[in-house]
């Protein structure tokens, strides 16, 4: 019975996600009401199902939620909008997962640790590429990534020392939270300020190289310190074993490429081919949105629906594509996915009843009365505000969505995309240090070391570092006239 009902979710959250997407072409009366009703369904269906922090946090936006609107006597049209408000983040964290398939399934796996076998050799190397691959795979395949790039780094001796592991995996995955389309991140703060992507995405991945760069050089100076003072091996290395395919249940690698291996060069032609296909990708949603106008965040979630096919068919692996979506995507992905729909649902309910009781009004008030007129103020305030919120365990989704859904940018003489800079480096910088991000807690389970290490005695110190130099970063942009 139970893994019927897991079914019945599943298959529920992928019809409301097309239905959803379907309909912002249709604009059907009717099928807007029948994404209300299997919306209702999937939230009763996910609920009971939602453990641990998410659990906590979920519970709690959609009790204080509902609680302020009985209070302030919502009218129906309210709720409706509340409960649906983040219904794209739905969609998009439904859909996204299909993207990830062709990484998992199209031969690139073993190329990348053949990679990691062959080329690194230091400690620099080692960090420059998990934080890179971390980044560059975190676009198409999102939260994904950790588990991923864990399991490819074991093919590293370099990878006995869980700090530089787990440091080198959160903060690649940081840079592009800043910028990339595909995470709830980017496509939250654009939609609460009203930015464009076109507009946000060179600054963007610019505050992402930065954040790689002082990365590199904290993780760098901080284990040339351990090793030359003896420090570390006990609490940062563990033994470390060779993993063999047996070994690993869940590697991802195809039943044809492991009994057929690859050549050295055919695997340069993998990792070549991955790079092709992702640039297309990503080029493909910016020129469509900046041609149609149609929001960022609906681009990427119809892309993740189409692009798999057209790549796994280039490459002559749509049969592997169509099993992987029965075995893979249904039944796991999606029975996974209940955290994050109660998750941003109860963000979306959470805004809305904050902007109807007229609470978000006292928002800016307080931010005008710290900070004046002063954008530089605004973004430390905004800034280390967040990050000290999540440092104490508020998860980003909250503050983000109370301060993104208060702001105006033209009461504090800034624009838009400003807002959304901010917002979005706000997030990153939390979920990189925040012991209840998803982030954290998986790399504190992969390493065998609690979130509180993981996150904030690990990425401390890097956060603090980055926010300071984001905050300066982005006060340069707007003296020079560029925000």
């Amino acid at each position: 019975m139970a893994e019927q009902i897991t079914g019945i979710r599943s298959f529920g959250t992928f019809i409301l996600s097309l239905l959803f997407l379907v309909n912002l072409f249709l604009q059907s009366a009717v099928i807007d009401q029948l994404c209300y009703i299997l919306m209702i369904a999937v939230i009763v269906l996910c609920l009971p199902v939602v453990t641990g922090v998410s659990r906590v946090i979920g519970y709690a936006s959609l009790g204080l939620s509902v609680l302020m609107l009985l209070i302030y006597r919502a009218p129906f049209s309210v709720w409706r909008q509340a409960f649906m408000g983040n219904l794209y983040l739905v969609a998009l964290f439904t859909m996204v997962p299909i993207l990830s398939i062709p990484i998992r399934r199209g031969g690139y796996y073993s190329a990348l640790q053949n990679f990691f076998r062959s080329h690194v050799h230091s400690t620099s190397r080692y960090y420059v590429l998990v934080s890179f691959i971390s980044a560059f795979v975190g676009v198409l395949v999102n939260l994904a990534v950790v588990p991923l790039v864990y399991q490819i780094v074991q093919a590293s001796e370099f990878s006995r020392n869980k700090r530089l592991m787990s440091a080198a995996i959160s903060r690649g995955f940081t840079t592009c939270m800043i910028w990339a389309p595909t995470t709830a991140a980017v496509a939250m703060v654009l939609q609460l300020s009203g930015a464009s992507w076109g507009r946000f995405f060179p600054l963007g991945i610019l505050c992402g190289v930065i954040c790689g760069i002082i990365g590199y050089v904290m993780t760098m100076v901080q284990e040339r310190g351990a090793w030359a003072l003896g420090q570390g091996a006990d609490e940062e290395l563990e033994p470390h074993s060779e993993r063999s395919l047996e070994d690993e249940p869940s590697i991802l690698i195809s039943e044809a490429d492991a009994q057929n291996p690859p050549s050295d060069n055919a695997k340069l032609h993998k990792i070549v081919e991955l790079a092709a296909f992702s640039v297309i990708l990503m080029v493909s949603i910016a020129v469509i949105s900046v041609v149609t106008g149609i929001q960022t965040v609906i681009i990427v979630s119809m892309a993740a629906l189409i692009f798999p096919f057209l790549w796994m068919g280039i490459i002559g692996r749509l049969l592997i594509l169509s099993n992987e979506l029965k075995t893979f995507y249904f039944r796991d992905r999606l029975t996974k996915l209940s955290s994050e729909i109660v998750l941003f649902v109860g963000a979306g309910m959470f805004a809305e009843s904050i902007a109807y009781s007229n609470l978000g009004h006292y928002i800016p008030m307080v931010l005008s009365k710290l900070v004046g007129g002063s954008a530089f103020l605004l973004s430390v305030v905004v800034i280390f505000g967040s990050v000290l919120l999540s440092a104490i365990g508020v998860h980003p989704i909250i503050h983000i969505t109370i301060i993104g859904s208060s702001l105006q940018a033209s009461a504090f003489g800034v624009t838009p995309t400003y807002i959304a800079l901010l917002l979005g480096v706000s997030w990153s910088m939390g979920i990189t240090l925040a012991p209840t991000s998803p982030t954290v807690i998986t790399l504190s389970g992969l390493a065998s070391r609690s979130p509180v290490q993981v996150g904030l005695r690990w990425n401390g110190l890097y956060v603090l570092i980055s926010s300071c130099v984001l905050i300066l970063f982005l006060t340069g942009l707007r003296m020079a006239g560029w925000l």
